[in-house]
């Protein structure tokens, strides 16, 4: 015979005692009633019924609102269910608790069972552990049954957890009745109906006293199957394990070993203060040598947790924080709206205090791993740097690499080999891309949010920028001009590169090239609107009408304008650059056409300024001998071949230069050269391709990009 949860009818009087969200309803049933008679309450969706058998056996059945019961048993969270059902088992005084994953055909974890050898429970334990949402017997109780062990399960929720882990859940249980006879009960339950459990009628057995709950009929339980799940798990019950090391938690054929795997184990005094009075509980700090964890948890005093905070600090460190307090079970669920009080309650204050002494305790250990760690690399030497460092700029980037370097400790490779590389291409980075270095640990390692943060706020230190992106800047000059020689010089590569598609867009984001002191103000743009930005860069607001023209009458189109207006004598100097693709010879017509817009400039008053200067050179990998003649006259500087007279505006000129890039390739290095040699920093042509890929991937032709079979640095 199956009944509904069972209730012994030892008394002339029953109380059915329903507790819901913390509210009581009462129902008296009297003893001699009819054969069969239903007695209800309904509040908050609560249902009571009491359907009489006979005189001596009752079925009572509690209905509560399914919502509400779905939401107790938390079923997007299947760890958290087989972290409660162990509990259980140690609440029932239990030695040993084993955890089996049931998977499929497919390897797919599709239900779960938790098998412990506690005390079990008695047939007359059974409604009052299956009767109640809450009013668990725990609350009161100062340990388990048996040993006095501190209580986890005090909210009367564990059953429900179950539903998590399978739409069908069965518990067996062996267990010591009043009578002292040994007795097997068995309580199913469907999800269906998550408010009834039904009972089988219990009998005896001489097997050992303990419970099984085996759940079943879910198929997306995988999550159980993955190392954060252990890593869960055993940080959940490492106070408990620690302190009682002969209690044993077998997870999926594994034990749970917390004490194995610690790094750092420190346990300190919390103090605070709230309304006047001084109140005491511990910080204790487990760090973790190898887990995905990363939590603070609020404990009583024995270490039992009773709430998980949803975030936790140093995102560097993997590690567990347990707040230990003897009140903690008595704030429940309090954690977030203590978080959010303006005036701070005992929690809240409590957690202030706590947040104060994590920061404190992470700052410390990154000091000590710091120096425990470039000891280590040293004696292992896999160390990227040699002896003491001799500057102020090699302390501040050695430093800075021994920061970084720490912060990303958990992703560094184990192997010496694999070690020394990563640690070298840090270095590297460091000193050549510093404001790459977070990106691209990011994209290697993978690392959360708030370490990304953290690493981006170390590198933002003021004496580390004034000194490696100076040096990162050098260096990412100097792989430039290596990969400009290759376009322009290289017979293959200056095939491919185009004037306007290709080196006309790399050049205006690389205008250092032709000196320091110019900006961009017009790119690809007609004479007209050089003309708008010249006049706006003199201050000049008053519309001019018409357009600029050549002499012929054609409208002229510049590539390149740059501008500076020197603070020297309060002059204006002007660049038109006229690129000309590499593997175009420079010959009288292209420099006729750079004579007709200096001519334009000159002949049209608006140009004209006595405060300005205009420049405007033809730039070419090579000449023919009629353009190189001109440009090498005697009594001109070196390449002018052109200035006319300005009669509307004697201080204005304007000039007409023919370059090659041979000579600004040169004038740009002459620029570079101390700083190269202190960089010791000579790039090869996979460097320049490399800067050109990181650079200019998206304008730059593939094949340019490609190695050579015959790889070698020298450049046709």
């Amino acid at each position: 015979m199956r009944h509904r949860t069972m209730v012994s009818d030892a008394f002339d009087t029953h109380n059915v005692v329903c507790r819901l969200a913390g509210r009581r309803t009462d129902v008296r049933v009297n003893r001699s009633p009819p054969s069969s008679r239903t007695s209800r309450c309904r509040q908050s969706g609560a249902v009571v019924s009491a359907h009489w058998q006979d005189s001596r056996v009752a079925r009572i059945q509690l209905e509560a609102g399914d919502d509400l019961v779905q939401r107790l048993a938390h079923e997007n969270d299947p760890v958290k269910a087989i972290i409660e059902l162990i509990w259980n088992g140690l609440d029932a005084d239990a030695h040993h608790v084993v955890v089996t994953l049931d998977r499929n055909e497919a390897d797919g974890v599709v239900g779960a069972a938790v098998i412990d050898d506690g005390h079990g429970m008695a047939p007359e334990e059974l409604s009052s552990a299956f009767k109640w949402i809450g009013n668990s017997w725990k609350r009161s109780a100062e340990g388990s049954k048996g040993e006095k062990r501190p209580l986890h399960g005090r909210f009367g929720q564990g059953r429900l957890r179950a539903f998590a882990l399978g739409t069908q859940v069965v518990w067996e249980s062996v267990a010591d009745s009043l009578e002292g006879r040994r007795l097997r009960s068995v309580i199913r339950a469907n999800a269906a109906t998550r408010n009834d459990f039904d009972v089988s009628d219990p009998i005896a057995t001489d097997d050992d006293a303990g419970t099984r709950v085996v759940a079943s009929g879910r198929d997306s339980l995988n999550r159980l199957d993955d190392d954060k799940t252990r890593d869960r798990l055993t940080a959940t019950f490492a106070p408990y394990l620690i302190a009682r090391p002969d209690i044993e938690i077998v997870y999926d054929t594994t034990r749970l070993q917390p004490k194995d795997n610690i790094e750092h184990d420190q346990t300190r005094p919390v103090e605070w203060i709230h309304e006047g009075v001084t109140r005491h509980a511990a910080l204790r700090i487990i760090e973790w040598r190898n887990a995905d964890e990363r939590a603070v948890h609020l404990c009583d005093g024995e270490g039992v947790p009773v709430d998980t905070l949803d975030t936790a600090p140093a995102p560097d460190f993997q590690y567990s924080a347990y707040v230990l307090w003897d009140e903690m079970p008595q704030h429940h669920n309090e954690w977030l709206l203590a978080r959010l009080e303006s005036t701070p309650s005992v929690l809240g204050a409590l957690l202030s205090e706590v947040d104060r002494m994590l920061d404190l305790h992470f700052e410390s250990r990154r000091a000590q791993r710091r120096r425990q760690l470039v000891e280590e690399w040293k004696v292992g030497n896999v160390y990227p740097y040699d002896g003491e460092p001799s500057t102020e700029e090699e302390k501040v980037e050695r430093a800075t690499f021994d920061v970084v370097a720490t912060s990303i400790r958990r992703h560094i490779p184990s192997t010496k080999q694999q070690k020394k590389l990563t640690l070298g291409l840090l270095r590297e980075s460091i000193q050549q891309r510093p404001s790459d270095v977070s990106a691209l640990l990011d994209e290697y390692v993978g690392l959360a949010a708030e370490e990304r943060d953290q690493l981006e706020r170390l590198l933002k230190r003021t004496s580390l920028s004034r000194v490696i992106q100076a040096s990162s800047s050098v260096t990412n000059r100097l792989e430039f001009l290596r990969a400009l020689e290759l376009m322009v010089f290289d017979p293959d590569a200056s095939k491919m590169v185009g004037e306007r598609a290709h080196l006309h867009r790399i050049l205006e984001s690389e205008l250092w090239v032709f000196g320091e002191q110019y900006n961009l103000m017009v790119s690809e743009r007609g004479l007209t609107a050089a003309l708008a930005r010249h006049r706006q860069l003199l201050g000049d607001t008053q519309a001019h009408d018409g357009p600029v023209k050549l002499l012929d009458g054609r409208s002229g189109r510049l590539d390149l304008l740059l501008s500076v207006a020197a603070t020297e004598h309060d002059r204006n100097r002007h660049l038109v650059v006229e690129l000309k693709a590499p593997k175009v010879v420079g010959g009288p017509k292209e420099l006729a056409q750079i004579k007709a817009y200096a001519k334009a400039a000159a002949k049209d008053p608006r140009f004209a300024s006595s405060t300005t200067d205009w420049d405007f050179w033809l730039v070419t990998s090579e000449v023919d001998d009629d353009v190189r003649q001109e440009a090498n006259q005697e009594g001109r500087p070196r390449g002018l071949v052109f200035e006319p007279k300005m009669p509307d505006a004697p201080g204005a000129r304007v000039r007409v230069w023919v370059r090659d890039w041979g000579q600004i390739i040169e004038d740009a290095k002459r620029r570079l050269d101390y700083f190269q040699k202190s960089l010791q920093h000579d790039p090869s042509l996979d460097d320049a391709r490399d800067y050109l890929r990181r650079n200019h991937g998206d304008v730059i032709p593939e094949g340019l990009l490609a190695k050579d079979d015959d790889n070698t640095d020298e450049v046709g």
